[in-house]
């Protein structure tokens, strides 16, 4: 069993922020703990814009504070994203969040993340693994 707050992992290698100064990202399970997904509390900044792709990864997001606009850079589609709002981009869809309000959510990623992931300049989070555990 692991506990462990968010306020724990503040200025651990866990807490992550973005090189692109929009976001920062406080990362509670990691590959590390080996149970099929990462978990993390993500901050992008009101006035910032983050155009994103997981052409690795599946994310889950919730919103639970804050407002954003998402792009759904595929289709075309915008969607308001406020708190309780959750999107899924099980399609590895190219997106952009515009942030209204500082934006917190949780986030669910599939295959989970080290930790040491930023994104790169598609927007795209490396694929990066943990050393087996022999």
């Amino acid at each position: 069993m692991i506990v462990r707050s968010f306020r724990d992992i503040e200025g651990t290698e866990r807490h992550v922020k973005a090189a692109s100064g929009t976001w920062e990202s406080k990362r509670i399970i990691l590959a590390r703990e080996r149970v099929g997904f990462s978990l993390h509390e993500t901050v992008l900044y009101a006035g910032t814009e983050t155009s994103m792709w997981y052409a690795n990864h599946v994310e889950a997001v919730v919103c639970t504070e804050g407002a954003a606009e998402l792009t759904d850079e595929e289709t075309g589609e915008v969607y308001t994203i406020t708190p309780g709002t959750m999107y899924l981009l099980d399609g590895h869809e190219r997106h952009t969040l515009r942030v209204k309000n500082d934006f917190r959510c949780l986030c669910v990623f599939n295959p989970p993340v080290t930790g040491r992931e930023d994104h790169d300049q598609n927007g795209t989070y490396p694929l990066l693994t943990e050393p087996d555990q022999g």
